[in-house]
C-alpha cells in the first residue's frame, strides 16, 4: 500500500475506488491525472480548476510527495 493521508483515501474511495488496490505510484497518479483533466476544470475557458479539480490535485500532490521524495 502506498503512503497517503486519510483524506486522500476517502477521495479515492468516493471517485476512483479501484485505485486503492494499486501498488505503484504511477499506477495511481496516471489515472488520477486523467481524472483531473476530464473532470477537474471549470468552464468557460477550462483553464482554472473547479472544486473537484482542486480536491483531486491535493490528493495527487499528497500521494506524489509522500511516495516520491528522495531519501537522504
Amino acid at each position: 500500500m502506498l503512503l497517503m493521508s486519510e483524506e486522500s483515501k476517502v477521495f479515492l474511495q468516493n471517485h476512483l475506488p479501484d485505485l486503492l488496490e494499486e501498488e505503484t505510484v504511477n499506477g495511481i497518479l496516471d489515472p488520477l491525472g486523467e481524472f483531473i483533466d476530464e473532470k477537474g476544470f471549470a468552464p468557460p475557458d477550462y483553464y482554472d480548476y473547479n472544486d473537484l479539480g482542486r480536491e483531486a490535485q491535493k490528493v495527487y500532490d499528497d500521494i506524489y510527495y509522500q511516495n516520491c521524495q528522495k531519501q537522504n
